[in-house]
């Protein structure tokens, strides 16, 4: 039997995450991210249908916070998986029953010296393996944009690639589901 996303877009809600934001969804809605060099990873607890995402600008937040400067742990790939692994923990979710996925990190502005994407991703995979954590999928890398949307009750993961104006990359619809260990 076929699905019909269309019809699933149009029964649930839908929010939309900007740089810096991130949270839990113990609801079933649709999270939509658009992301280029950032790094948004997914949670999703089975059991309990809660799924967890964040858009994170940059790596760690050591590298980037002033003493005494307010935190968004959102903004950096370390806290921000930290930061929903405690929330989750605190809904009752085991490490052991999350199932987690990795994406953006797009070099963007390749040869530029700083390769932020690069590093976000090697971020994220060192932060979840910290935690115990295996990427069950993942679409990271290359030099395209990618705009998600993502369901907060199923953990599925939808990734359309984004053409740039100089047609570096060929879009397409991926279910990431489907691409394990990825």
């Amino acid at each position: 039997m076929d699905r019909d996303l269309q019809s699933e877009l149009a029964s649930l809600p839908s929010v939309f995450l900007s740089v810096g934001e991130g949270g839990l969804y113990d609801t079933p809605c649709f999270v939509r991210t658009v992301l280029g060099s950032c790094v948004s990873v997914t949670f999703h607890a089975r059991s309990r249908q809660i799924g967890g995402i964040f858009h994170a600008l940059l790596p760690e937040a050591r590298d980037h916070c002033k003493p005494g400067e307010p935190l968004n742990h959102y903004r950096f790939v370390d806290t921000a998986i930290a930061a929903v692994l405690e929330q989750l923990a605190s809904c009752g979710c085991h490490r052991r029953h999350l199932e987690a996925k990795v994406f953006g990190g797009a070099g963007i502005m390749p040869g530029k010296g700083f390769d932020v994407g690069r590093r976000n991703v090697s971020t994220a995979l060192a932060v979840l393996e910290h935690h115990g954590l295996r990427v069950a999928a993942s679409s990271v890398g290359g030099r395209f944009g990618r705009k998600l949307l993502f369901r907060s009750d199923t953990g599925e993961v939808f990734v359309k690639q984004i053409v740039s104006s100089s047609g570096l990359q060929a879009a397409g619809v991926v279910d990431v589901c489907a691409k394990k260990g990825r």
